[in-house]
């Protein structure tokens, strides 16, 4: 008996083998070919294994059936053990919803190729478009070790969109209905997901930025996202980088150590594709950024950010944001300049908080809000805030901020080399502004105490030096023009400065907020006048 019961399994493990392999080419109309290796069936335990499996799609038939309805992405799977349990053999062979208490895959290598793009304009959710045995597939658990993902579009292509080099996931309690879509405290159909990845990359869609990590962290259930060693990099040079955008634009590479989400709410992605979180924890950020203005024309129109917060569909809302210890360098070139311009930010600190486009959060009286502080090159501190209602069509928001004690000189690596201006002497005590921006105008005041300041106008082309000319230039300025002291005297009251600035759309709203400072700066230092020539 147990010998006829050998022999039976056998022939049907092979008879169930060919089904499944024939089955997969029919459906798929030749597009996939299904091998099986070392396969193991128990329909009575409900147990199907196999060694290895290998599921290869033939690129060229579909290209043959494209004018057919054909799926618009290909998949291409390669895996060591596979196991499922808790299956139905009755139920797969006759077409019959899937139900699993384990499916188990051991070092899976995806391949995954966008043959067609998708111009559906609303998607559907997956359990109304699923078919066949997939509709109401329900799996207790999937466990998925030691994985590889890579992501194409299309099968020529040099290179991939995304890879992650290894991950594992964890699934509890799936199950593909319409209640499980629903429920408030299920995500992506699912009671738990967990995901643990390795090095992972993402080009961008125009290929001039690729960003990368070397490990990811997801729970779905605690709502947590954790990844660590987040790089951006271009993926040419900064000529390259300018060419390819046909304007001057800026290099930027940023590193940062930790990026982590808390309290990220994964059933509102899942079901409106809404992304919210409670808090976004960004540690140790390095930005570093330069802009060729000389060799590349500065054309187009810059966004604010509220046009961008109201150009992205998704829905976002961060209740807080916070960035801690940040470096920025940013350097310039400019037209008839013999060298570039850097400034630096350094032990900047950053709290946001109610960034949204989310119309239910986020009006003109309760706006977003940013508050930084850190030291100007390193040595000069400086406070910001900024309250801006992100979906004021105007563009409408408001600045305020104080400077603390320090030289100016250490400005002269940024003012030199890009507006031809050096600070030679000169103290200042404090300062503090406050403007009010829109798409086109700024006004505002600005009150800056200093004193025995010394200003230099210096020679575009030589580097930083002053011809005849430019030194005579510097001395009418200070005789004629420049207030060196502000109070002028003691127990005089301190001059205040006016802001009133055109916007520059051609540049970028630091730019925008940097041109408020500066001529603040020169109506209180009595050069507005002399403002062009500087």
């Amino acid at each position: 008996m147990s010998l006829l019961l050998f022999v039976g399994f056998f022939f049907f493990t092979i008879w169930l083998q060919a089904k499944l392999e024939r089955t997969v080419q029919k459906r798929s109309n030749g597009v996939y070919k299904l091998q099986l290796y070392g396969l193991q069936a128990s329909p009575f335990t409900g147990l199907l294994s196999a060694d290895s499996l290998s599921l290869v799609p033939d690129y060229g038939r579909w290209q043959q059936l494209q004018q057919q309805q054909v799926a618009q992405t290909l998949l291409c799977l390669k895996s060591s053990h596979i196991e499922l349990q808790g299956l139905s053999l009755i139920n797969v062979l006759f077409g019959r919803p899937l139900t699993l208490s384990l499916l188990e895959v051991q070092q899976p290598d995806l391949l995954v190729t966008v043959m067609r793009e998708d111009t559906t304009q609303q998607q559907k959710p997956l359990y109304q478009t699923a078919q066949g045995i997939l509709k109401g597939l329900q799996i207790g658990q999937i466990d998925v070790n030691s994985a590889r993902l890579q992501y194409r579009k299309g099968p020529d292509a040099a290179e991939n969109i995304l890879s992650i080099d290894f991950f594992d996931l964890t699934v509890d309690d799936f199950k593909l209905d319409s209640q499980s879509f629903q429920a408030p405290d299920r995500a992506y159909y699912a009671n738990k997901i967990l995901v643990e990845a390795g090095k992972a990359s993402l080009l961008f869609p125009d290929g001039t930025y690729r960003g990368s990590t070397d490990s990811i962290y997801i729970n779905t259930e605690s709502r947590a996202l954790m990844a660590k060693q987040v790089k951006l990099k271009p993926t040419t040079d900064p000529a390259g980088l300018s060419r390819a955008k046909d304007r001057a634009v800026s290099y930027t590479e940023l590193v940062v150590p930790e990026v982590r989400f808390s309290g990220l709410n994964y059933p509102a992605h899942s079901r409106h594709n809404n992304f919210i979180a409670r808090h976004l924890l960004i540690t140790g950020p390095e930005l570093k950024a330069f802009k060729d203005k000389q060799n590349f024309e500065n054309k187009g129109s810059k966004p604010l950010p509220h046009e961008l917060a109201q150009q992205i569909q998704t829905k976002f809302l961060l209740d807080s944001v916070e960035v801690n210890s940040c470096y920025i360098h940013y350097s310039e070139l400019v037209p008839k300049a013999a060298k570039p311009g850097n400034i630096s930010l350094q032990q900047l600190n950053i709290k946001m908080r109610n960034v949204s486009n989310m119309p239910a959060h986020i009006s003109e009286k309760n706006p977003a809000v940013i508050q930084a502080s850190g030291l100007v090159m390193g040595k000069l501190p400086m406070h910001l805030e900024v309250y801006m209602p992100l979906l004021n069509e105007n563009g409408y928001h408001r600045i305020k901020g104080e400077i603390g004690s320090g030289n100016p000189e250490i400005l002269n690596p940024i003012l030199g080399p890009t507006a031809f201006v050096r600070f030679e002497s000169g103290h200042v005590s404090r300062g503090r502004f406050k403007v009010e921006l829109n798409n086109d105008r700024a006004t505002g005041t600005f009150h800056l105490l200093y004193r025995n300041l010394e200003i230099e106008l210096l020679s575009k082309g030589t580097g930083g030096e002053q011809s005849v000319g430019k030194e005579i230039l510097s001395e009418l300025a200070s005789w004629l023009a420049l207030k060196d002291s502000n109070p002028a005297e003691q127990g005089e009251r301190p001059r205040v400065g006016k802001i009133n600035v055109s916007r520059n759309r051609e540049n970028s709203v630091f730019s925008y907020w940097k041109d408020c400072l500066m001529d603040g700066f020169l109506s209180v230092a009595g050069l507005d006048a002399q403002a062009e020539k500087l």
